[in-house]
């Protein structure tokens, strides 16, 4: 490899490292939105191409390079503000959005870099961009991307200085980059600044500069897409992963807002329940080791808001003004959404009430501490070949006045910073974690840690297993033969264990239709029953509890949970966060095998459970599958899309002659000069494309003799006359020359083309 040619690919890495770094930087370690990598294809698509067939000789004097480097910088500004009116939280504040505008100058300016100057703007710019990730950011990846630049940057210096000086050696002597020397120290800085991170890991080394990098915000302007800042965003400043504390915009705000305690929250947003006098006549309790006769009511658990009623008053709400809500979030999440967030636990039903047990034997809440920090375990025992992976979530307590944890399915420890007394956690009366105190204060930032188990574990052998021995069928007595004969109907031909927990949930979400209203009269005596049989519509605590009762009809462990849906639709992708609002309670049924781990269902239309990631190779799968799935969904337009793909392949010669024909008789303006050039221009444009291109060193005058045959004289003697004839007047009249000029380019497309192609080289500007 010669030495300049390493050097250029030594200053190619560092640019796309550079882009890659500010990109992570941008989206919080993460690769962003399929959107802004294809502008970036688009980017450097559109430079290529002006680099390819445009060919300046001179790019930083070439009008049509400078309008694509100020095109490319403009045009990313302007997308943001598409972004914004569309989607006003997916869009970047000024500082991401100059990063962005000056990635893309930068990837628009490496097709041109053998121009030194537009080589240095690239490199300069990279450096800026990689120090702004660097220090605006505490991500592994981010640091990772400033390591591999920073050798970089040491290699294409030495190599550069290696390039200058190669001239200047003796004859004789070898002169070459030492490449494998490069590479060695390349490698090593990469190996040491790995374990350095491993080691010391990335929070410190990287926050060193952060206070003085600006940031968007003030104390009178918001903006949403804000990430940081006094006065950012509508509601919160957004902590960092670690941050444990976080402030409002305006304190008066939660001061002056009423809050909501959990059982308020729930009967807004159901409506009240309905109030019945008379003894219910069926009752049955949903785990099957604990079944209750169906004609002796359970007992009324004493703690108020541990019932929920399916019947409600369908009551017209009050609709709030935007004056009305200052803060409309309960609490916000950080992490991946969707997310199911448990705050009760109704382990028992009697027909109209979901009720919640008095007491439970769950193992209590145990203080550890893991690295001086302080941690508290929930009993979740799950041997480790089993859990896919831990997912961890900030909750951020806003306006919600409850002593229970919002706690994510499997969840296996929880913290708050800092406190570390064992009695300021405990269980509640369902076995639920809660606060030991009235609630949990305002402005509280609570970290949780939860399991993932994967679909496959659950269809599993083990799990299949496991299920299939807590098998325990109800009592004749107690089960309800209506509901008994739609769950075997709904599980045919399913092996028992998941398989059949799946058919019941995939079963409802496919057959009747999720409506927030309860659509249920008060007289009602059974309101499963008329969900399953006669409404097929209605809320989601119908769904949950209509799907826990099939289950417990099958014989499997079963109970209803209500909390709250992290909504994906509600995430912020500037701060990464999702407020949770009073109408994403919500209601879903969990499943176990032993009473100790519970799985949750999801049977409701509309609510996904939160799915572990995927490894590469899944997302290829799934990739190829969505793909292919869409092309089969589509096929006609793809059908059509195709032929019209390829009759304009076939066809793409006499098209671009019908197009150049066209634009040779009325795309020109100005003078007669004008007329005859762009005619030149418009011949020189087609060889380029049939890949017979004008020879360097060649005049016009005499390739299109050669090209075209037989040629106006009076075309060629124009030519020559526009090109070296500035002061003299035109030979020929307008007429003449529009005739001229026509002729000429038509006997050029129905000339052969020449048999030797050569080099290109640009005489017309």
């Amino acid at each position: 490899m010669e030495a300049d040619k390493f050097t250029q690919r030594t200053h190619l890495a560092m640019v796309l490292t550079a882009a890659l770094g500010v990109q992570l930087a941008i989206n919080h370690g993460e690769l962003g939105f399929w959107w802004q990598w294809l502008e970036v294809a688009i980017v450097a698509a559109a430079a290529w191409l002006c680099a390819r067939y445009l060919s300046p000789s001179d790019p930083l004097r070439d009008t049509r390079v400078i309008g694509l480097l100020i095109a490319v910088v403009a045009g990313h500004f302007v997308l943001e503000q598409v972004l914004y009116q569309t989607f006003p939280r997916s869009g970047q504040l000024f500082e991401g959005q100059v990063s962005l505008a000056l990635r893309n100058l930068m990837i628009a300016s490496l097709p041109f870099r053998s121009e030194r100057r537009l080589a240095n703007l690239a490199t300069l710019t990279s450096l800026a961009l990689m120090a702004v990730s660097v220090f605006m950011s505490v991500y592994w990846s981010v640091t990772i991307c400033g390591i591999v630049y920073a050798v970089l940057g040491v290699g294409w210096l030495v190599t550069s200085y290696w390039d200058r000086i190669s001239g200047r050696f003796p004859e004789g002597t070898k002169s070459e980059i030492p490449r494998g020397a490069v590479g060695l120290a390349f490698c090593l800085a990469v190996l040491l600044a790995a374990a350095a991170i491993g080691i010391a890991g990335t929070n410190h080394a990287t926050r060193a500069l952060a206070g003085f990098m600006p940031s968007s915000g003030g104390n009178r302007v918001s903006d949403v897409r804000s990430q940081g800042g006094v006065g950012d965003g509508d509601d919160l400043v957004q902590g960092t992963k670690d941050a444990m504390s976080f402030g409002p915009t305006e304190s008066e705000v939660f001061l002056e807002s009423k809050m909501p305690s959990l059982f308020d929250v729930f009967d807004d947003t159901y409506d009240a329940p309905v109030v019945k006098k008379r003894t219910f006549q069926k009752a049955v309790s949903l785990p099957p080791s604990e079944l209750e006769h169906r004609h002796s009511r359970v007992a009324t658990t004493k703690s108020k808001g541990n019932d929920f009623s399916l019947l409600r008053k369908n009551e017209a709400r009050r609709q709030k003004s935007l004056d009305d809500k200052k803060s409309p979030a309960l609490f916000y999440v950080k992490g991946r959404v969707p997310l199911h967030l448990r705050t009760t636990i109704y382990d028992q039903f009697d027909g109209v009430n979901l009720q919640a047990k008095e007491t439970h034997q769950e193992p209590p809440v145990k203080l550890i501490k893991e690295d001086g920090e302080p941690w508290f375990n929930v009993s979740c025992p799950l041997s480790d070949e089993h859990i896919h992976s831990t997912e961890e979530h900030l909750l951020k307590f806003i306006n919600l006045k409850t002593d229970r944890i919002p706690a994510p399915p499997r969840l296996a420890r929880f913290q708050i910073k800092d406190v570390d007394r064992e009695d300021m956690f405990g269980l509640a009366d369902d076995g639920h974690p809660r606060i030991t105190v009235d609630f949990i204060p305002q402005l509280t930032v609570m970290r949780v840690q939860s399991f993932l188990v994967s679909s496959p574990t659950l269809l599993g052998d083990y799990a299949t297993s496991k299920l299939q021995r807590s098998i325990s069928l109800p009592d004749p007595e107690t089960s309800i033969p209506r509901i008994r004969e739609l769950a075997l109907e709904c599980t045919s031909g399913k092996q028992p264990g998941w398989e059949q927990v799946l058919a019941v949930q995939d079963y409802l979400r496919s057959e009747y239709a999720h409506a927030s209203d309860s659509q249920l009269s008060e007289d009602v005596e059974f309101p499963v029953e008329t969900f399953l049989f006669d409404t097929k519509r209605g809320p989601d605590y119908l769904f949950a509890t209509a799907t826990s009762l099939l289950l417990r009809e099958l014989g499997y462990t079963s109970r209803v949970v209500s909390g709250f849906y992290a909504d994906p639709r509600h995430f912020d992708a500037g701060t990464w966060q999702t407020p949770v609002a009073k109408e994403d309670v919500h209601f879903w049924v969990e499943v176990s095998w032993d009473g100790k781990v519970w799985h949750p269902v999801e049977p409701t239309p509309g609510y996904e459970l939160l799915a572990p990631r995927l490894t590469p190779w899944q997302r290829l799968q799934a990739a190829c599958i969505a793909v292919g799935t869409w092309c089969v969904s589509n096929w006609i337009l793809l059908s059509i899309t195709v032929v019209v793909v390829l009759t304009i392949y076939m066809l793409f010669a006499r098209l671009v002659d019908i197009v150049l024909r066209l634009a040779n008789r009325y795309a020109w303006f100005g003078s007669d000069r004008n007329r005859i050039l762009w005619t030149a221009r418009l011949m020189q444009w087609r060889a380029r494309i049939q890949g017979h291109r004008r020879p360097q060193g060649k005049t016009f005058a005499r390739w299109i003799q050669e090209c075209c045959q037989p040629i106006s004289q009076d075309f060629v003697a124009a030519t020559n006359w526009a090109l070296y004839s500035p002061t003299l007047s035109c030979p020929f009249s307008h007429s003449e020359i529009d005739r001229v000029c026509n002729e000429a380019f038509t006997a050029f497309v129905h000339s052969p083309h020449p048999k030797s192609p050569a080099s290109a080289s640009k005489e017309l500007s």
